[in-house]
């Protein structure tokens, strides 16, 4: 068990009084999860890294609006939808292009390379189909699936109820086996 003085709830706690030493433990803890998040959201990595930048910036920003002892998580994924969000409403999101680094990592240690084109190829058709989802089921099916949050964590970033979350979910995976069914050529 983590102890008290190193949770993300008291951290947070901390910085909401103006400490900003506390901040940094929290920006590593959630860096790498977080970006990904963004990342998958948005489709570009050089606009993800520019919303994680901002994403933090709100969090000192609006430090004083964090209530103790709400969950930290939430609290931080709820800021990073909104900004992403935001950038949906204020610029056309690019057309998905394959996400690099390990997002189209294969099974096995050596992949052939007809392995390697086919996971590549694959990865790219499932990071157009999450793209081309309405905003609030692409946070849902990023956030659960990539992510891996309970519905109920999920429904607190979103502001929804849960029952409404997991009908997101349903709706966003038809709308992705419907994008590639055809594109995969299975029926």
């Amino acid at each position: 068990m983590i102890p008290r003085h190193e949770r993300d709830e008291w951290l947070m706690a901390q910085v909401a009084k103006g400490d900003r030493d506390h901040l940094e433990p929290l920006i590593r803890r959630h860096a790498n999860p977080l970006l990904t998040f963004i990342r998958r959201m948005v489709g570009d990595r050089h606009q993800s890294e520019e919303l994680f930048q901002e994403v933090f910036l709100a969090v000192w920003k609006h430090r004083g609006q964090y209530e103790y002892p709400r969950p930290f998580k939430p609290w931080l994924y709820a800021i990073a939808a909104n900004k992403c969000h935001a950038q949906f409403r204020t610029r056309t999101i690019a057309a998905a292009a394959p996400l690099d680094d390990d997002d189209a990592a294969a099974s096995s240690p050596d992949p052939s390379p007809v392995e390697t084109a086919i996971a590549t190829e694959t990865a790219a058709l499932v990071s157009a189909a999450v793209t081309r989802l309405p905003a609030q089921q692409r946070t849902v099916v990023v956030l659960r699936i990539w992510q891996g949050m309970p519905y109920a964590e999920i429904a607190e970033v979103v502001g929804r109820a849960e029952s409404t979350v997991r009908a997101n979910m349903h709706h966003g995976l038809a709308a992705i086996r419907k994008y590639l069914e055809p594109r995969l050529g299975q029926t």
